[in-house]
């Protein structure tokens, strides 16, 4: 399985996470408008930094979080809100009469050797002034924490080691890996909403570096343009030899596309039609996508595929999701031929997974008869999730939650699931959950997981930088 979340450097931070990742549930608010208010953006994936997600204009766009103000307590944002009369730059707030530099303050009509002078309880550098102990930018406990040169403040679980890492380029979108042994990498680069957005080559692990110029336009020609704005699907899959990406566009049913570069082609790359596409992962001879339809198959959220094995690629429906389907979902693929297929539940309001025995997946796309998702064992995540990738045989996924009132994604763990199957590939059982890698804070966050091999390429960034780190078990 290749499917990869959220993996960026930082040169992708400073324009609208939506270029690198969909809604966890690609749902329509109306009239094809993204959201109404920052709720419906909750599913957005991790934000920037210092950002938060908002509704603007019916689309999700990444915004600044502001930095917390003398007198936060009725800060932006309530009812007594910046520019009035008791909020930021007002009476009472930082630069008012009992600040530095007003009527009672050093260089006044009382001033130094006076007893309201400098130094005095209401001059600068006191307890209620700019710089004191109460104010913005002190007392951070990222700025004092221990990090690992690796894996920063996250806690390594008992089982696994941190093997190699490396520097996640600056311009590096999602991360896709071959199969091996020799583990290429590849990497979607966007300038801006409007492009230009191409796959490049990001060197053979753990020589990680950008290639120096582009393989394939990632949009289909009649989306490529000034006047063309699209959203990345957060995912690079590839089969060793072909490698798949994709993007929407606002629009009812978000309409969009997936594109496949073929090495043994590459002047020759494919786009298919592919509303809603959200994940994908990659079986024997196929790409599996989770979406709103693909080419002229159109069914509604349901899992797809892309048959590779033939000449020209065909289309199929190979999933139906469950009735409680409110958005599309994740996809990973374990070395056991498993696929956790996702979706987003309109009865828990949380992404789910059931994992997929191989003989079910591989009889589907023979005989084009849809297998019931529903039918599958569930992985009992326990919590939200938004990430998630093969691991060896199971899946890892990234657990956590997006917190109000500005539901920024807040991580509480990497953790594994093991699959065991049987009958001939037929049945899997889906062991329980195991954690990976835990946060001791939100200091270093988890930016995105895909597989390499039998082991987990987790993205990791904090104060230090981006960086990829392969996780593998003990042995």
């Amino acid at each position: 399985m290749k499917t990869e979340r959220m993996m960026t450097g930082r040169g992708l931070k400073s324009f609208a996470w939506v270029l690198t990742t969909l809604a966890m549930a690609l749902t329509s608010t109306g009239c094809g408008d993204e959201c109404v208010d920052a709720f419906d953006c909750r599913d957005q994936g991790v934000p920037a930094e210092g950002q938060r997600y908002a509704c603007v204009e019916n689309k999700c766009e990444l915004t600044p979080i502001p930095v917390p103000d003398a007198g936060t307590e009725t800060d932006a944002g309530t009812g007594t809100d910046a520019g009035t009369s008791t909020d930021a730059g007002t009476t009472t707030d930082a630069g008012t009469t009992t600040d530095a530099g007003t009527g009672t303050d050093a260089g006044t009509s009382t001033d130094a050797g006076t007893t309201t002078d400098a130094g005095t309880t209401t001059d600068a550098g006191t307890s209620t002034d700019a710089g004191t102990e109460t104010d913005a930018g002190t007392n951070d406990p990222c700025d004092t924490a221990t990090y690992d040169p690796k894996l920063g403040t996250l806690q390594l679980q008992t089982g696994f080691v941190a093997g190699e890492a490396a520097t996640l380029p600056s311009e590096a979108g999602p991360v896709g890996v071959t199969p091996g042994p020799t583990y290429s990498l590849y990497t979607v680069v966007s300038k801006d909403s409007v492009g230009p957005h191409a796959l490049y080559s990001l060197g053979t692990w753990p020589q990680v570096a950008l290639g120096t110029s582009p393989l394939f336009d990632v949009a289909a020609p009649s989306d490529r343009g000034p006047s063309a704005s699209l959203f990345l699907s957060p995912f690079v899959g590839t089969d060793g030899q072909r490698v798949l990406t994709g993007y929407t566009k606002s629009g009812g049913g978000f309409p969009g596309s997936v594109g496949v570069y073929d090495s043994a082609a590459p002047s020759s790359p494919t786009y298919v039609s592919a509303p809603s596409n959200f994940s994908a992962g990659v079986v024997p001879g196929a790409f599996l996508i989770n979406g709103g339809g693909l080419d002229t198959v159109a069914a509604g959220l349901a899992v797809y595929a892309l048959k590779t094995d033939v000449t020209p690629y065909t289309s199929l429906k190979v999933g139906t999701l469950p009735p409680e389907t409110g958005g599309s979902g994740f996809t990973a693929v374990s070395t056991n031929g498993v696929a956790m297929l996702g979706y987003y539940s309109d009865d828990t309001f949380l992404n789910m997974g059931r994992a997929v025995a191989p003989a079910v997946i591989a009889q589907a796309l023979s005989s084009g008869t849809p297998f019931a998702v529903a039918d599958a064992p569930a992985l009992d995540v326990g919590s939200n999730f938004v990430a998630a990738s093969g691991h060896g045989d199971g899946v890892s996924v990234l657990r956590g939650d997006y917190v109000p009132p500005a539901y920024n994604f807040a991580g509480t763990d990497v953790s594994r699931f093991a699959f065991t199957v049987t009958n001939a590939g037929a049945t899997v059982s889906v062991g329980a959950r195991q954690p990976v890698l835990v946060y001791a804070d939100q200091c270093t966050r988890v930016t995105g997981l895909t597989a390499i091999g039998a082991d987990l390429l987790v993205g990791v960034d904090d104060k230090n930088g981006a960086r990829l780190v392969r996780i593998q078990a003990a042995q």
